[in-house]
């Protein structure tokens, strides 16, 4: 008995550096081939829950928990992000800390928007597992996001039965988004009742919808989410976009920067500089993190075409060539964008005919 006592009080084993970054390398290719079925085997179940009931004050109901928690499982959190990233998005590391003596991982979600996933890893006996997910989109846990819904749906026996049909209806908004049917999406949310759109996550929800919906539908849902939450940890993501809108630049050029603070460092930024530097007409500035993108990223097909866009106006033409050469080679290479600089820029076309 004492024996047995003692194995059960013996501390977590921490996860090393190297298992961590094993982890890392085996969830980027599954998500690179958009298989899901890697991070739903990593995800700790067990872990979440407690998290999830603790975020809750331990006032949730065991069916409902038990109920949420068969969703988990069912895989359903991992196929959303397959799904999110669509056909062109990437799933990259961007770099692994230690923090309380847990091993973290974060990974920059990208298609077209941004996003990031802060991994929480924790043992499970001798598997790595993941115990929860900042997710700095929402600017909270994972768990923590969940269990305010929760809470929603288990305050009394109409707003339950509300709650499971408001479920329906964001499994049909999350559709319509996946098949980039905004309108739809928008339909569906305003069916929802006034109590659920102003919870924190639905405004989030809104504002992916609005994203789709024209940059003043944009800008007003950014604006108003600001305006109630405007402390929330997620602001300089989100107010990239509102204040480029406002063609702000300054304050979006803070707001990338202090993002990249927070997340001590993230390379793939240099982007975003650039497109800032682009629309405020700093050319100089605007070549100086293109050319940092390329050199550190140089698989980024998007920072390559801004790349040779601005040797091209430029007439950079030593420089300008042989990139574009090298990018034509490319798998993913957008050869239709190149035409329309061919027919805009005549002695580049001229150029690379020459080198042929």
């Amino acid at each position: 008995m004492f024996l047995f006592v003692t194995a059960c009080a013996e501390p977590e084993k921490p996860v090393t550096k190297a298992e961590a970054a094993k982890v890392a390398a085996s969830l980027t290719d599954a998500m690179a081939r958009r298989d899901a079925s890697r991070f739903n085997e990593l995800l700790d179940t067990d872990a979440f829950e407690k998290r999830l009931v603790s975020h809750a004050h331990n006032q949730l109901s065991r069916p409902l928990v038990k109920g949420a928690m068969k969703n988990m499982q069912s895989g359903e959190y991992g196929l959303q992000m397959v799904n999110s990233l669509g056909d062109e998005g990437t799933y990259e590391l961007v770099k692994q800390y230690e923090k309380d003596g847990h091993q973290h991982l974060i990974f920059r979600m990208y298609n077209e928007q941004l996003n990031y996933h802060d991994f929480e890893l924790v043992k499970k006996g001798n598997q790595v597992k993941i115990a929860d997910i900042f997710v700095y989109l929402t600017g909270e846990n994972l768990s923590s996001t969940l269990a305010e819904s929760l809470l929603y749906v288990s305050d009394g026996e109409a707003a339950s039965r509300t709650g499971k049909k408001d479920a329906v209806k964001v499994q049909l908004i999350k559709k319509h988004l996946n098949a980039n049917n905004f309108e739809k999406a928008r339909q569906v949310f305003e069916t929802l009742p006034a109590v659920v759109r102003e919870q924190k996550l639905f405004k989030m929800i809104y504002i992916r919808i609005a994203s789709g919906l024209g940059d003043d539908e944009y800008l007003a849902a950014l604006n108003k989410f600001q305006q109630a939450h405007p402390d929330a940890p997620n602001m300089y993501l989100l107010m990239i976009d509102a204040y480029f809108l406002r063609k702000d630049f300054p304050a979006a050029l803070r707001c990338v920067n202090s993002l990249d603070s927070l997340i001590n460092k993230d390379l793939f930024l240099d982007y975003y500089r650039a497109l800032i530097c682009k629309e405020s007409q700093d050319d100089a500035n605007k070549l100086v993190c293109l050319e940092r993108l390329h050199q550190n990223l140089p698989g980024f097909g998007d920072g390559t075409l801004e790349l040779i866009n601005a040797y091209v106006e430029d007439e950079q033409w030593d420089k300008a060539v042989p990139l574009t050469r090298q990018y034509r080679k490319s798998k993913n290479a957008d050869t239709a964008t190149l035409e329309a600089l061919y027919l805009l820029y005549p002695d580049f076309q001229k150029k690379m005919e020459a080198t042929f």
